[in-house]
């Protein structure tokens, strides 16, 4: 049996490592509101986290591994405000995206938005990346199958999976570039006349090209 001693000290180590880590993920993301992705390097990382090189790479390969890190846990984030918001609003999936989008704000810090505007086109496409990823498949499923059996629009233009699949690329390519970036530039507190003229624009899309 282990002694109460060495079982604390292995918790601490675990602890520490886990602290280690978590230290590092932030500060890669933190680091993106100073550097384009392009230019961020390692060193910028350790340094601000005033770690040892070796130290990163007990945990990660590269830059892109802790940062990948990074924005999938704001990606979860993102999809737990979505699928929140919706089950709010009746399960009525476009008033529930169109909620969601203003409360982002509240759940992520203002530096991951600072990080986001400066390297939107990086996020966009490792946030779509992500997405359709192998690793992420069944999590995106999962998400759609929930569309489809809560949502208002769950029998009609998301009655099947191809139909939810083609929602999905829409909003990911429309959302993404369009409402995301004003949501970002714009103070999120009332909904702003591009936002609302974006948004219809896109509603109807979606709705047109599904039926």
């Amino acid at each position: 049996v282990e002694s109460a001693m060495l079982q604390f000290m292995k918790f601490a180590r675990v602890s520490r490592a886990n602290d280690l880590k978590r230290l590092m993920i932030d500060v890669a993301g933190d680091s993106l509101t100073e550097y384009n992705y392009d230019e961020l390097a390692i060193h910028d990382i350790v340094i601000a986290a005033d770690i040892s090189r070796g130290s990163f790479y007990n945990y990660f390969s590269d830059k892109s591994d802790a940062v990948e890190t990074y924005v999938k846990e704001k990606l979860k984030i993102v999809f737990e405000v979505f699928r929140d918001s919706i089950k709010e609003q009746d399960g009525k999936l476009f008033d529930g995206v169109y909620e969601g989008y203003y409360r982002i704000k509240d759940k992520l810090k203002n530096r991951v938005f600072a990080a986001v505007i400066k390297n939107l086109k990086y996020f966009i496409e490792i946030g779509v990346k992500i997405i359709y990823s192998k690793e992420h498949e069944n999590d995106l499923i999962e998400f759609l199958d929930w569309l489809i059996d809560n949502t208002v629009e769950g029998q009609t233009i998301l009655s099947t999976r191809e139909k939810m699949a083609n929602v999905v690329d829409l909003f990911v390519s429309l959302l993404s570039n369009v409402i995301l970036k004003l949501v970002l530039v714009d103070e999120p507190d009332k909904p702003s006349d591009g936002f609302e003229f974006k948004f219809n624009i896109i509603k109807q899309g979606v709705i047109g090209y599904i039926n």
